[in-house]
């Protein structure tokens, strides 16, 4: 009897043992993932395909001067801050042109801030709309603790959506995002809020699940199970969200307005075969431009002038006049 106590009394101390090991495997990575203070967001070059060297010249000298004109639009912004949460305020910039109804929503990447669209902002308020650029959530000079990775923040967006219809009930809305902003779009759009007329998505990645998959391959060299399974079950306790069921791939099936899928063809974060999947999933009118000679989140830089030539035919052809 006494034997069979002692066996039971080891198996309790090893399952517990690995049960606290698990949960702090599961932590770590959850903490590294999703919050702003870690440095999830250096890339490890080494594992990128990059483009050659007159692409990346070229990519470099108009990102420059992108930069510039975003530089030169933020500075005749307004700031406007609204409440997502019980606890959690996020801040955003916006301009608008009077008497003109047509409105983008510009969402920015993962660990970048509305800086980073400026020169997004700058092309679609040439053009005639009014333009807002949300701090995502745990970003920016936005309140949270943990980053929704697209999940949180298309609730987040739904709310910026109410704040506009708000100041304009006439409001047509369209939503154009990057990176973890083109997963926020795609996430977003299997919602179909009923003032967002149509999407332009941007290198944005299949799922949570998927993306962190990829990311924990590349970086730590470890197989999703068990890692990823521990870390999903305490992001649903810590952070609210399951990554399988932050998909963009579950909410483009279900989206019913105009999308464009932008990609570049030397992506390597977040890869260019995810850009398909998603675009064979969705069932709304829709359109895929691929840049070959960019790397992540650099489609526009490459070319601006086509990438807007690209995106405004969309939107013009698809968007506005359905």
């Amino acid at each position: 009897m006494k034997l069979l106590k002692n066996k039971w009394l080891i198996l309790f101390i090893v399952l517990s043992i690995l049960l606290s090991v698990s949960f702090g495997v599961g932590n770590y990575f959850v903490n590294y993932a999703l919050s702003p203070a870690s440095d999830s967001d250096q890339r490890n070059v080494e594992d990128d395909v990059e483009p050659s060297d007159k692409d990346q010249i070229t990519i470099t000298s108009h990102k420059a001067e992108e930069n510039k004109k975003g530089k030169q639009f933020q500075k005749t912004l307004y700031t406007m801050n609204i409440a997502v949460d019980t606890d959690i305020i996020v801040e955003g910039k916006y301009k608008e042109h009077k008497g003109q109804h047509n409105w983008v929503i510009l969402v920015h990447g993962y660990k970048s801030s509305n800086r980073s669209m400026m020169s997004y902002g700058a092309q679609y308020y040439q053009q005639g709309y009014n333009v807002l650029l949300p701090d995502n959530r745990a970003h920016g000079d936005s309140e949270g603790d943990y980053i929704g990775m697209g999940w949180l923040d298309k609730d987040d967006i739904a709310c910026w959506i109410d704040w506009i219809v708000e100041k304009d009930k006439d409001a047509r809305i369209i939503v154009h995002g990057v990176s973890m902003g083109g997963a926020t779009t795609m996430m977003l759009s299997g919602d179909n809020n009923k003032y967002v007329i149509g999407y332009i998505e941007d290198c944005g990645y299949t799922s949570v699940w998927d993306i962190f998959a990829s990311e924990l391959d590349k970086r730590f060299s470890l197989p999703t199970f068990p890692v990823l399974d521990i870390s999903n079950i305490v992001a649903q306790m810590k952070v609210g969200y399951s990554f399988k069921e932050a998909s963009s791939i579950e909410q483009v099936k279900k989206c019913q307005k105009p999308m464009l899928f932008i990609h570049g063809g030397k992506d390597d974060f977040v890869p260019t075969s995810m850009v398909y999947e998603v675009y064979e999933a969705a069932t709304c009118i829709k359109d895929i431009y691929i840049v070959e000679q960019a790397g992540h989140a650099e489609a526009k830089d490459y070319n601006p002038q086509a990438y807007w030539n690209k995106v405004f035919d969309f939107i013009d052809k698809n968007i506005l006049k359905n």
